[in-house]
């Protein structure tokens, strides 16, 4: 068949048919997707929960890496969407409506409970903090309204660690529903499913991803019912990924097991000198035995991941910010699980009313990267070593004062 030039560029020469198999996952870009008979066309909705429909409710690309998250968390299906905070989002309405209740707990990512309290509430859906310590006991706080309980285990910031499995049996026993935040412990360390959590939750920007150039989350389920309404939610709320992204997260999905385990080694290695150093005040990471939360991480954990928290001494907050302006390898960033160094200082007590087990003074939370060990005890000692001079000079002034 002749064709005019206009048309052949919009219709390229058919492609051969002969299978071409690389080790990495091909990306496959649409938005539209053609069918070849009327038949087929008109049922195409049929098509949004195992084959395609439109290029915003799935991909092959896409459906290749939920079918390996789902794999990997032990459950039956799994959905990609553009961020951990749209799975958070879309786990809480794809679960609870106006006039129900979610539980979430006190140390949740911060701009989640920002979410519930700002764009849940309007809506009237009731959330309510949880004391993450409060395991088996939160059976108290669920009632007829409540729908779904979060937990994120170790808490991101204070890394408090929870009885998921106490807090999942007291919510099925009151016809709830529990999703877990699991991105600092991922499916490597932690699964979920695998306790009887009903929906596991990861934000894929932060291991899955781990190179600090992807926004993505996931959501896992064993139940499919319970897969069709998160992803009716979805595609309501318009969710849609890149499948250049997915192409990258995939990526990352192959390296992940070895950088968590090389920045795990490393962290506990720094974890080790910063318990030297006369300016922290207190560790917070739950492979130590002095950890609130080791025994049941000790218990339901296959290790841990290369990223905590320490408190320094109180007196030391006005020096931080000249501190962290002198590292060169750390640098400030509220993120975590990529192959740099991350530093990122918060007050996790704002909002909260359960602090009896941490010390006063600032909480500096690290993220190991891939550097050399060596490299990165560096950075830290010569930075401290401005913390060190301020305490001699205050001792020094202070010895001058008294001989007087």
């Amino acid at each position: 068949m002749n064709r005019r030039d206009d048309t052949s560029h919009v219709h390229p020469p058919k492609r051969s048919e002969e299978p071409f198999q690389a080790v990495a996952m091909p990306v496959e870009r649409a938005s539209t997707v053609v069918f070849d008979d009327l038949e087929s066309f008109e049922r195409r909705v049929e098509r949004l929960y195992d084959g395609f429909s439109y290029g915003l409710y799935g991909t092959p690309t896409s459906r290749q890496l939920e079918d390996h998250i789902a794999v990997l968390e032990g459950g039956s299906r799994a959905l990609v969407v553009p961020s951990g905070m749209a799975a958070m989002t879309l786990a809480t309405m794809a679960v609870c409506r106006g006039g129900e209740r979610v539980l979430i707990p006190e140390t949740l990512y911060g701009p989640a409970r920002d979410m519930a309290e700002r764009f849940l509430g309007p809506l009237g859906i009731e959330a309510v903090s949880y004391d993450p310590r409060l395991d088996a006991s939160i059976a108290a706080m669920i009632d007829g309204r409540t729908r779904l309980v979060w937990v994120e285990s170790p808490g991101s910031a204070t890394f408090e660690v929870q009885d998921v499995p106490a807090i999942t049996a007291a919510a099925h026993k009151a016809g709830a529903l529990v999703a877990a935040d699991n991105t600092w412990a991922s499916h490597l360390l932690f699964k979920p499913l695998a306790h009887g959590v009903d929906i596991s939750m990861q934000a894929l920007s932060k291991h899955a991803g781990g190179h600090g150039d992807l926004l993505m989350g996931s959501v896992a389920v064993h139940d499919h019912a319970l897969f069709r309404r998160l992803k009716d939610t979805a595609r309501f709320l318009g969710y849609g990924v890149s499948p250049e992204d997915c192409a990258l997260c995939e990526r990352g999905l192959m390296t992940m097991p070895v950088r968590i385990r090389h920045a795990d080694g490393t962290a506990r290695k720094i974890i080790a000198w910063l318990s030297e150093r006369p300016e922290v005040a207190q560790i917070l990471h739950p492979a130590e035995p002095g950890h609130p939360g080791h025994v049941v991480w000790k218990r339901d954990f296959a290790g841990s991941a290369g990223v905590f928290s320490f408190v320094l001494r109180a007196e030391l907050a006005p020096l931080q910010s000249d501190v962290l302006r002198s590292l060169r390898l750390f640098r400030l960033g509220a993120s975590w699980g990529g192959v740099h160094s991350l530093i990122a200082v918060s007050d996790p007590r704002k909002g909260r009313a359960s602090f009896d087990w941490l010390k006063p003074g600032p909480v500096w939370r690290l993220s190991i990267g891939l550097e050399a060990l060596d490299d990165l005890l560096a950075d830290l000692s010569q930075a401290f070593e401005l913390f060190a001079e301020a305490r001699r000079n205050g001792t020094a002034a202070a010895d001058a004062k008294a001989a007087e």
